[in-house]
């Protein structure tokens, strides 16, 4: 039988410390979330690794060290309102629901909206509230947002996610273009006058997330 509590401490103490995660309450949140509970029965043993993890056709848990670091940057508050797209199995808004006092997830797999709402529920992540919608339009309508996590790799982030980011808020996605050759963890900020920023905080191999690939040029 796995011990699910030590394979925690090991990914915490092994995977994601060493990388200069140091927030407490940062690695507190991945030690007790049940990162297992969030991935098909067949792929329970491999919870662990350090690797993206795919939860059904073409959509992947992403590994913990790059979602560690993402919030690392985020700088974090605990009244924060969060905003997770393409939430997926939810484990990133199970996370995110130990961190900051609201969590919206958006996903539109209604299977993977009812699978993540179980597990919420059965471990009591009562702040965190599950929509159905595009992706890529965001959730306008719970907007603004002082924290937007997109959990894959993108190759620009739609303007019209930007725009739902109140003042001082902070968006964090892995971005790929044509001019990358790997993928780069991405905080954009806007600051209190509205203007934005846009840092480049580290690599990352992410897949990419459903309806932010590269589209497919045909040539004749």
């Amino acid at each position: 039988m796995q011990d699910y509590k030590q394979m925690r401490e090991n990914m915490v103490e092994c995977q994601i410390h060493p990388l200069g995660v140091a927030s407490e309450d940062i690695l507190e949140a991945f030690s007790s979330v049940p990162r297992e509970s969030f991935v098909p029965e067949d792929k329970k043993n491999i919870a662990y690794c350090d690797e993206d993890i795919e939860i059904c056709q073409g959509r992947f848990l992403m590994e913990p060290s790059v979602i560690a670091r993402l919030l690392q940057h985020s700088n974090l508050q605990e009244d924060d309102v969060a905003l997770a797209i393409g939430s997926g199995a939810g484990y990133t808004a199970a996370l995110l629901s130990k961190l900051v006092s609201t969590v919206v997830s958006l996903e539109e797999n209604d299977e993977l909206i009812e699978k993540s709402q179980a597990v919420w529920d059965s471990q009591d992540f009562c702040n965190i509230v599950g929509l159905s919608g595009s992706l890529s339009d965001g959730a306008p309508d719970h907007a603004p947002y002082s924290l937007i996590i997109i959990n894959g790799c993108v190759t620009d982030v739609p303007q019209k996610i930007i725009d739902q980011l109140g003042r001082g808020g902070r968006l964090l996605a892995i971005v790929k273009n044509d001019d990358m050759g790997i993928g780069k963890a991405t905080m954009i900020s806007k600051k209190k006058g509205g203007d934005l920023t846009r840092t480049i905080l580290f690599d990352a191999s992410t897949p990419y997330l459903k309806g932010f690939e590269k589209e497919e040029c045909f040539e004749f």
